[in-house]
């Protein structure tokens, strides 16, 4: 029996595939077995994923027939019922895994005999190579190296909750299988995205204690076009299906008492991001879908997380709009209603609430776009592409200025809101 399985998923990921499964042969931990699950690609990934079982016996292919409603639930799934490992691990497969990574978890959870391990990770833009720090990259500060967490000894839950708050995702942790056979915990199947935070939870409530390795040792792939990190449209809804999930698993363990509050949070949270990226009547659906899962919390609990934020908080207002059904604070609160209509105007208000980054990432790919087009134009009817000719207008120059021009109070005003949007984090030893 290996010591740790590897579980890789993908879907129609053939120029990415070859790099991850490169990055986990090459482990350094080498008593490990690397099962590789395809969603029923349509591409050349599975085929990719069959010459690569052929070359290292320690690979095992899991090759779907068919694409999944469950996606990349229904294939971890599948990694994790096959697995033999006395530990579990997972890739995405366009993924980069350091490759000291699986043995600087495995060792650090043998170590402090703990159920689960988790590492730091960088998110690497597929359109520009930029590394970033992930949004809870803040609460490793303090940690200086290979740290324990009680979990048991914890009759306030404060550990288990301050885990709850870091970023959901399976690929930057390991996980003792006997642990999650023994709580049957599994990735919920369904048609929704972000299937990872029932998983987190589920794992954090059930761990015994957790080893925290704090250096960034995987390189997560966004802005990748397929990628559902990527998707900005009414399937960002679904997240919220996962407060019923997480719900119904605390009420049935008898915790819903202790936990609720962070649950809530954790709705808020969500909110807060997924409101700056409505748009149109996504606005009113957002809030119809949020409005009956906030009633289904006591007085007591919306205030309690509501005192837990800064005064003036935006989510705090969306929350307690969302409690009296007041779709027109709501929306106020929320920023939906845009003085200026303009590309420039909408810039500004990526710039102001999603970020320099993502905003400038956007301008990027626009800009490209406007080009491509332009010249595939010209191109069509046989015509010569001026030198210098971009396809641009004055708008698109306008809009690139007013980026640069805005640059600096925008990266204020973003921190401002990042503080606001924020829980307070209690101090914990």
């Amino acid at each position: 029996m290996p010591k740790l399985s590897v579980i890789v998923t993908a879907y129609n990921i053939e120029s990415y595939i070859a790099q991850c499964l490169d990055s986990v042969i090459g482990q350094t931990m080498t008593d490990i077995e690397i099962i590789v699950v395809d969603d029923g690609s349509t591409d050349s990934t599975a085929q990719i994923i069959h010459d690569y079982a052929g070359r290292d016996d320690r690979i095992r292919p899991i090759l779907f027939e068919r694409n999944t409603i469950g996606g990349v639930a229904s294939a971890a799934n599948a990694g994790l019922d096959a697995a033999t490992g006395d530990y579990v691990g997972f890739a995405d497969g366009d993924d980069i895994c350091d490759t000291d990574m699986f043995r600087r978890l495995y060792q650090a959870a043998v170590a402090a005999d703990a159920d689960l391990a988790m590492c730091q990770y960088r998110l690497l833009d597929e359109q520009t190579g930029v590394l970033a720090e992930p949004a809870d990259s803040h609460r490793w500060a303090g940690i200086g190296a290979t740290a324990i967490r009680d979990l048991e000894g914890d009759p306030e839950g404060a550990n288990r909750k301050w885990l709850l708050e870091f970023v959901a995702v399976p690929w930057r942790k390991i996980y003792r299988r006997a642990m999650l056979e023994r709580e049957a915990i599994r990735f919920p199947v369904g048609d929704y995205f972000y299937e990872d935070n029932p998983f987190h939870w589920f794992a954090v409530l059930s761990a015994n204690r957790v080893a925290l390795v704090p250096q960034a040792l995987c390189h997560h792939r966004v802005a990748r076009v397929g990628q559902t990190m990527a998707t900005v449209d009414d399937r960002l809804l679904k997240i919220f299906d996962h407060e019923a999930t997480i719900r119904a698993w605390l009420k049935s363990h008898g915790r819903d008492d202790v936990y609720a509050p962070a649950l809530l949070t954790w709705v808020l949270a969500q909110l807060s991001w997924v409101s700056l990226r409505a748009e149109g009547e996504m606005q009113r659906r957002l809030f119809d879908k949020l409005a009956p899962i906030v009633q289904g919390y006591s007085d007591g609990v919306v205030d309690g997380v509501a005192q837990g934020h800064v005064r003036g908080n935006r989510a705090v207002t969306m929350l307690h709009a969302l409690r009296r059904k007041d779709f027109a604070t709501f929306s106020r609160a929320a920023g939906y209603r845009l003085a200026e209509k303009s590309l420039i105007g909408l810039g500004l208000h990526h710039l102001r609430h999603t970020g320099l980054r993502h905003t400038a990432g956007i301008t990027a790919r626009f800009l490209r776009s406007r080009v491509s087009r332009g010249r595939a134009a010209m191109a069509a009817y046989s015509l010569p592409v001026p030198k210098g000719r971009l396809a641009t207008k004055l708008s698109d120059i306008q809009f690139s200025l007013a980026i640069l021009q805005r640059r600096l109070d925008s990266l204020e005003q973003e921190l401002r809101q990042l503080r606001q949007d924020r829980p307070k984090d209690d101090d914990r030893a």
